[in-house]
């Protein structure tokens, strides 16, 4: 017999089919809407392959009202998909992208002696490779040119062989669920996510987590899934406290090393002195001196500057004060910004500073914008899977690749 019509949300528009369903005395057994179509909810319309990639595609980088409105043009369906239904189907299928990636580091945590939380087993031994460094001629070489005495050749790590990755935190408003009239009740005002950029060679790729250490976790699988794990990391911050805590904790075991973003750094000083000192002149002045021994490294004569800077020109001593502290705290951070630079090695964390905008900021940090833990999480997801290459992979096989994919010139 002919049931409901089978409703399709398609490339070419919006298609209606009728279903059929057999019956005999013990039931049905056969539907049409079961066995030929895919089974969708009550009142969902099934979404073709060529549909699913284009809703994805277009929900990266615009709101969910223009998203729809474009789809709908495009299929000159001025009835289609409304903005409402667009954005729970991409919030579905971010969600299962992020699942299908955690399954893929449990499968990789299983085959290399680590437990479901990315840490190793209890008398599994983990040795990580020897780095491998630039050649000391050619450290000597550099150094000679810019006049620097004093290295080690082994604190520069060759560019073919090293990982190196950026760590960032970005939050977005928050939809406000619950209005409690107790404050302490409240929710916070922000959605967090973290993004990793993890780059090797030609290839790179960006994961995202609504934690920090639920990115790491996955940053942990995704290294053991390529092969990376036991190669030199190096990682490439802002300075923030919580991402060196985390990142010890979680990586503790390998051969990691952390270098302080020479932008931030700069910056922190920039901003730190225009507080502590008298005038932009006076900071302007002072920082022709501070800058150049940062850049070369010279944490030690950095913070004698500021312990022999004349009283007079200071307004506020205590933020001098937590400037030096705050050197002494990422001094194994800063390295010969110099050196790396005339090794043609990174200094900036900017890539994954370029990556977070990507994959969170320049979707959903936007004027009238609020969001959901879930729904944030599941869009940056999306964005994830689409600067990695992975969409069309994803809806033709519901697979992710889940390696380091090659840049496009």
């Amino acid at each position: 017999m002919t049931v409901s019509a089978y409703e399709i949300s398609c490339e070419l528009g919006e298609i209606k089919t009728n279903g059929h369903r057999l019956e005999d005395r013990s039931g049905t057994y056969y539907n049409s809407g079961r066995e030929f179509f895919e089974e969708t909810a009550s009142r969902e319309k099934f979404k073709s392959n060529r549909f699913k990639e284009l809703a994805l595609d277009l929900s990266t980088d615009t709101s969910n009202r223009v998203a729809a409105r474009r789809l709908n043009r495009i299929r000159h369906e001025p009835e289609g998909i409304s903005p409402t239904t667009l954005r729970n189907t991409i919030e579905r299928e971010g969600q299962k992208i992020q699942k299908r990636i955690e399954e893929k580091c449990g499968e990789a945590f299983a085959q290399n002696g680590f437990n479901e939380d990315g840490e190793l087993n209890e008398g599994i031994e983990f040795k990580p490779d020897p780095s491998k460094h630039i050649d000391s001629e050619t450290v000597e070489n550099a150094a000679a040119r810019l006049n620097i005495k004093h290295y080690e050749a082994s604190d520069y790590e060759s560019p073919e062989e090293a990982v190196n990755m950026s760590i960032d935190d970005v939050c977005v408003k928050r939809q406000t669920e619950t209005r409690p009239r107790n404050n302490t009740l409240e929710q916070p005002k922000r959605v967090n996510n973290t993004v990793i950029h993890v780059e090797k060679g030609d290839g790179d790729y960006i994961l995202n987590a609504s934690s920090l250490l639920g990115a790491l976790k996955l940053l942990i699988g995704f290294l053991l899934h390529n092969s990376l794990l036991n190669q030199q990391i190096v990682i490439f911050t802002d300075g923030a406290r919580d991402i060196h805590s985390a990142v010890l904790k979680a990586l503790g075991f390998t051969n990691y090393k952390i270098i302080l973003d020479w932008y931030h750094l700069k910056k922190k000083c920039q901003e730190q002195l225009s507080m502590a000192l008298k005038g932009s002149k006076i900071r302007n002045e002072f920082l022709k001196s501070l800058l150049p021994c940062l850049w070369f490294g010279n944490v030690s004569g950095a913070i004698l500057l500021l312990n022999n800077i004349d009283p007079l020109k200071v307004r506020d001593t205590e933020i001098i004060t937590k400037l030096i502290e705050y050197f002494e705290r990422v001094r194994g951070y800063i390295p010969c910004y110099a050196l790396r630079k005339e090794l043609g090695l990174r200094n900036s964390s900017n890539r994954g500073e370029k990556a977070n905008d990507t994959v969170v900021s320049h979707r959903q940090k936007h004027n009238g914008m609020s969001w959901s833990d879930e729904g944030s999480a599941a869009f940056a997801s999306v964005s994830s899977a689409s600067s990695n290459c992975e969409i069309n992979h994803w809806i033709y096989s519901r697979e992710i690749n889940f390696n380091l994919s090659k840049k496009i010139a």
